[in-house]
């Protein structure tokens, strides 16, 4: 048995993505997790009380392997469970369940986006069915600006799609232009903070800020720290991200109100071991007037 792994439940109690190792640490069986997870908890009371969050953070749970430890951490979205027979949790495997978390706190704001142009999209052509159905002399002219908007609205939902692709699931390789990153985080987010009346200020360097690191990684960071950002930030609030050098190394900064989910402090251990992976830094400062947090990556230069 692996010595760590890691699971995170939803607000109905769906196991939305579960590692090898945490199915390994309590004997689940591979694929859906949730019916065989929600069985073992019924005979066991300290883990029924912790899916219910409930009770103690901790629960020891027997296994075959001997006792394993089963750790929560609530967040608004649902549960975060470590389970491990001693202490310690590797930092890519936190990363991927973060990331998991903050995708499922975009996708309604994605689906808010898709939806009004599409519906846009259907009043369009229903203009037209009407004016084709009475054609006459000036046909041509009286669908050409209807025909623009289409093209419009469908331009909409090709970016939001591209953009919800080119985060979630940027590919691999050695470096990436951090402001395009910054920028598609902030647009895919823009329907969270709309609805809590809060503002999203996003400002990128121009020319591009190219940095060198791992895109996918450097993605599942970014999102993490702005879901975390936007657990906290009030009604009427501001949270600034921005993208720029600074002499040898590519900054994405965010700025943000003090208070953010306690539950979440989790996600900044986590994006400190990606930095340093990364091969840059996470600065993090915390004052009376709010935080900043910086992603210091090496700045990539062209050939």
């Amino acid at each position: 048995m692996r010595s760590e792994g890691s699971a995170f439940l939803d607000r109905a109690g769906r196991v939305v993505a579960a590692d090898d190792a945490f199915r390994s640490c309590l004997g689940l069986p591979a694929g859906d997790v949730t019916p065989a997870l929600r069985s073992r908890a019924e005979g066991d009371a300290a883990l029924r009380a912790l899916l219910a969050g409930e009770g103690a953070d901790l629960a020891r749970v027997e296994a075959d392997g001997g006792v394993v430890e089963v750790r929560r951490s609530a967040c608004a979205e649902g549960l975060f469970l470590r389970a491990s027979p001693a202490s310690g949790l590797g930092g890519p495997m936190l990363e991927h369940a973060m990331h998991s978390a903050a995708v499922a706190r975009i996708a309604g704001g994605v689906a808010h986006d898709v939806k009004n142009p599409l519906n846009a999209l259907v009043l369009q052509i229903a203009l037209l069915t009407d004016k084709v159905s009475g054609s006459g002399e000036e046909l041509a002219n009286g669908c050409a600006d209807n025909f623009a908007r289409m093209k419009v609205q469908i331009g909409r939902v090709n970016d939001v799609v591209r953009r919800l692709a080119d985060v979630t699931d940027p590919g691999t390789g050695t470096s990436l232009d951090a402001g395009v990153l910054v920028s598609d985080v902030a647009s895919l987010f823009g329907h969270d903070f709309r609805r809590r009346r809060a503002e999203l200020a996003c400002e990128v360097s121009a020319g591009g800020v190219q940095a060198r690191g791992d895109p996918g990684r450097a993605a599942r960071v970014l999102l993490g720290l702005v879901w975390r950002a936007l657990s906290g930030v009030p009604e009427g609030g501001r949270v600034a991200l921005r993208a720029f050098h600074d002499g040898a190394e590519a900054v994405v900064g965010l700025e943000h109100p003090v208070g953010t989910d306690p539950a979440l402090e989790w996600t900044l251990e986590v994006a400190r071991d990606a930095a340093d992976d990364l091969g840059g830094r996470l600065v993090h400062q915390r004052g009376p007037g709010g935080e900043r947090l910086e992603l210091r990556l090496r700045r990539e230069v062209a050939a």
